[in-house]
């Protein structure tokens, strides 16, 4: 079975490069938000609207504890704890992101 990526959406400012990455959602909400491919430019758009400054993470969820939460725009991938830089496999510019991440892969 092919491995389901996860995507994490960030401001490229927010990466302050320590390891484990620990955004600011991690200590206010307990988790860091993710995504599957055909809901990740959704939540770019939700969350990140006119940010020039977007990156995404693929991430390998075999490196993760991952919980899927329902939500009102269907299941969300949930990290549970600060993500090890060992389970980022890309990482893009919005505007380099690859088309194939539109579709379900």
């Amino acid at each position: 079975m092919p491995i389901r990526w996860l995507y994490h959406a960030l401001s490229a400012r927010t990466d302050d490069g320590q390891d484990p990455y620990a955004p600011s959602s991690l200590r206010s909400e307990g988790f860091v938000h993710c995504s599957f491919s055909p809901t990740l430019r959704d939540s770019i758009a939700l969350y990140f609207a006119g940010c020039d400054d977007v990156e995404v993470w693929q991430l390998d969820p075999g490196a993760l504890e991952v919980e899927a939460a329902d939500t009102p725009r269907g299941p969300m991938p949930h990290v549970l704890h600060a993500i090890p830089r060992c389970a980022l496999r890309a990482r893009w510019p919005l505007a380099t992101l690859p088309a194939e991440l539109d579709g379900v892969i």
